[in-house]
């Protein structure tokens, strides 16, 4: 589970994530220009909490395992049981978990790009989902960066309905290409806004 934020577990300064889920276009590399995109056409993007040090904020990192454990999860579904990365597949039918698990292995053989963190597609984090603290509150003598979870209730039709939804929308390889805005829920397609990531000076 993703926290809802960080805080500092000395002066409880908070950290809140820029998004807390996002997607991949498994249909291609690039967002067809003037499109709706298809829910079918994307899949959730497995994530663990990280510190970005170069955007110096907590942010995504895709948790991105062996493509042996996505095929061992293919096969414990294919043999009657349920499964928890990269899908959780308790609430689905086998038929509906076995076609999603297949899309995730088969964008996983295809994967080449290294785990990236999904703030500005680098690789200078810190992964914050470890059983110690390890991350020191540098404004703070005794500090470290804990999580914070808030269980709440949610009844409505979710994201883009109501609002603008603002979902980061990546390639197969996690480079951003836009963020899902408005969602008809009648045909379950998405309006995308083009996104790139964020330019950061190299230091």
């Amino acid at each position: 589970m993703i926290p809802n934020y960080y805080a500092c577990s000395a002066c409880q300064e908070t950290f809140n994530f820029a998004f807390r889920n996002a997607f991949y276009y498994v249909s291609g590399e690039s967002v067809p220009l003037d499109a709706r995109i298809a829910g079918v056409d994307m899949v959730d993007v497995p994530v663990r909490p990280g510190w970005c040090k170069d955007c110096e904020a907590v942010c995504l990192v895709e948790d991105i395992a062996s493509i042996r454990a996505f095929e061992n999860a293919y096969g414990a579904v294919r043999a009657g049981g349920h499964v928890e990365y990269p899908v959780e597949s308790t609430c689905m039918s086998t038929e509906q978990a076995l076609d999603s698990l297949a899309v995730y292995l088969r964008w996983r053989m295809g994967r080449r790009h290294e785990v990236r963190a999904l703030c500005c597609g680098r690789r200078n984090y810190q992964l914050l989902d470890v059983a110690q603290p390890l991350l020191k509150h540098q404004e703070c003598e005794f500090g470290f960066v804990e999580p914070r979870i808030v269980i709440a209730g949610y009844n409505g039709p979710g994201p883009g309905v109501y609002s603008a939804a603002d979902i980061p929308l990546y390639s197969g390889e996690g480079e951003l290409l836009g963020r899902l805005t408005w969602r008809d829920r009648g045909s379950d397609t998405w309006a995308v806004v083009p996104a790139t990531y964020p330019t950061i000076a190299e230091t």
